[in-house]
């Protein structure tokens, strides 16, 4: 299976990715042929008419990068064979992210993170497509995405197998997620731009944590909060 990026600088990252399929270049972007030769990858140069099928707000620059899509892992069961010897590991949760950029953006960081996998759902979100993909710089590739149904059941499911579930709220009970050990297999959720976790989510949660304001607006982009929980979460 394959999956595609966009523009030059997911190109420009995915070089010696060793994954990159083909790349087809507008002639305006001659300029990268002497790069691709270098690096053996398999290129198509197209008339601007080509860029046509794609959807504007891609801004794909006139670059079409074609990847092998990773084979990592894909379902649950699979995720807790794979972290069953760990003594501490990480896995985001995402609730009912609509915006495909936050997607994209969260994606990315959990790469950096070393986040074992991303946990999102089948229904009330965004899904994986071209603006998530070009949104996480090609982030997709690296890492395990298990799409599930029921969250409810995941939660549980990981609860048995050692997990701790950390909750991003804003509720009056969350506590300064600073003050908090993550030093055991954790579990992050986080939620919807708007309406946050689901109260059901939260029922699951050992801990619900969040990130202290000092300014007046209180709350952050969930991309920029899920980078500085992370962060915290991975040292």
């Amino acid at each position: 299976m394959t999956n595609t990026l966009f523009g030059r600088k997911p190109l420009l990252e995915n070089l010696i990715s060793g994954k990159i399929v083909n790349v087809d270049l507008s002639k305006t972007n001659r300029d990268l042929i002497s790069t691709l030769k270098k690096h053996n990858i398999h290129f198509q140069l197209r008339d601007d008419s080509f860029f046509n099928k794609y959807d504007k707000k891609l801004n794909h620059q006139g670059i079409v990068i074609t990847l092998n899509q990773s084979n990592g892992i894909k379902d649950l069961c699979s995720l807790i064979e794979f972290t069953k010897t760990k003594t501490k590991s990480t896995i985001l949760l995402i609730d009912s992210i609509q915006d495909p950029q936050n997607f994209g953006s969260i994606l990315r960081t959990c790469d950096a993170m070393g986040v074992d996998a991303v946990i999102y759902k089948k229904d009330n979100q965004v899904q994986i497509n071209d603006f998530v993909s070009r949104a996480s710089m090609g982030a997709i590739q690296y890492l395990n995405l298990v799409r599930v149904v029921n969250i409810s059941h995941v939660l549980d499911e990981l609860k048995k197998n050692g997990y701790w579930i950390y909750t991003s709220s804003l509720i009056d009970n969350s506590v300064d997620y600073s003050q908090v050990k993550y030093d055991h297999k954790c579990v992050l959720v986080v939620g919807n731009e708007e309406n946050g976790v689901s109260p059901n989510i939260i029922k699951h949660s050992d801990f619900l944590i969040k990130i202290p304001m000092q300014g007046k607006i209180q709350s952050l982009n969930v991309a920029v909060a899920t980078g500085i929980l992370l962060s915290k979460i991975s040292n």
